[in-house]
């Protein structure tokens, strides 16, 4: 079912995202001052990274045919809400966890620039999910 390769290309964005943004918070977590750096590692990161899922969402858009029943995107759409709801509570528990003072609005804006790069090939899942509704 085509469903399943717009929740692998989810997948396949969120998941080095979210690896990308564990090592780099790490930094800002270090040394605050390395914003600037740790934003442009983490963009070129995500860049590349996000290379297979646009290919993924191409190809599903392009073999997209309508489901018969509405209980064929159940499973898939299940998988990509528990994905979306782990990564982002894994990213407000980085935003909480060993965070100094100084670094703490620093970390949060990063945290929200994260998740919004997190959840753009889920949102492209999800519209494609109602494009397929009988």
């Amino acid at each position: 079912m085509i469903a399943y390769v717009f929740v692998a290309a989810a997948a396949l964005a969120m998941l080095p995202i979210l690896v990308l943004f564990k090592m780099n918070v790490e930094k800002l977590k270090q040394d605050p001052s390395l914003q600037t750096k740790v934003q442009t590692n983490m963009m070129i990161g995500v860049a590349i990274s996000e290379f297979l899922p646009i290919l993924l969402i191409i190809y599903g858009f392009s073999q997209m045919e309508l489901v018969t029943d509405v209980s064929d995107l159940y499973t898939p759409a299940t998988i990509l809400i528990f994905l979306v709801v782990f990564t982002v509570f894994f990213i407000f528990l980085q935003n909480k966890v060993d965070v100094p003072e100084e670094a703490k609005s620093i970390v949060k804006q990063f945290s929200f620039i994260s998740i919004a790069l997190i959840l753009a090939i889920p949102i492209i899942a999800f519209v494609a999910f109602f494009m397929m509704l009988p």
